[in-house]
């Protein structure tokens, strides 16, 4: 017999998690409106139609944005070991001095402290993480493939690439992974 799951919320793909997010913030405004104006004006609402409003504009607009983001949040979750090809990313070759006998993992302990994995190959070597989405800001992605024993391919995109500030972060980003991993930029960056 298998123990029963109470929360899959913390296995779901992180695109699911961030629809369903919106949809409760939505969900909470909504609700909010909808009693301020029972308390103000007493108007009682028909449950269906408050629905069809709810779906309306509740549901549809966070499941728009969710789609418009969904290649580059999909691509952080996926085995495609490919590196990234998104508009806005920046590439930088890191020399790293690893201390272990398995430079792989000890990049990924490095990694997993600061940010969240969403994939991983060892076999492969390659690593895909994303910082935190915030109400202000979708974070951002990034792929890390250990090239050799000495060199790290450091690939970081935006989540949204029109968004000034997440341009302005992609490249402190770049320079936190270089301080995180202890490295040296190599001075041909691609």
């Amino acid at each position: 017999m298998t123990p029963l799951k109470i929360n899959n919320f913390s296995h779901m793909k992180f695109t699911i998690r961030l629809y369903l997010y919106w949809v409760s913030i939505f969900f909470t405004f909504f609700m909010g409106i909808i009693f301020v104006v029972y308390l103000l004006w007493g108007i009682r609402v028909d449950l269906l139609r408050m629905g069809l409003v709810f779906f309306i504009v509740g549901m549809i607009p966070p499941a728009i944005i969710t789609f418009y983001f969904s290649k580059r949040l999909d691509y952080m979750e996926s085995d495609d070991s490919d590196p990234p090809s998104f508009s806005g990313q920046k590439t930088t070759l890191f020399h790293f001095r690893g201390r272990s006998e398995n430079p792989f993992d000890e990049v990924m302990q490095r990694v997993d402290r600061q940010w969240i994995i969403s994939y991983s190959d060892r076999e492969k070597k390659i690593l895909k993480f994303r910082t935190d989405a915030r109400m202000i800001s979708w974070g951002l992605g990034g792929y890390l493939k250990m090239e050799d024993r000495e060199h790290i391919l450091v690939i970081i995109y935006p989540i949204h690439p029109q968004s000034k500030r997440e341009k302005l972060m992609v490249d402190q980003l770049l320079q936190l992974m270089k301080s995180v991993l202890d490295c040296v930029e190599n001075p041909h960056n691609i």
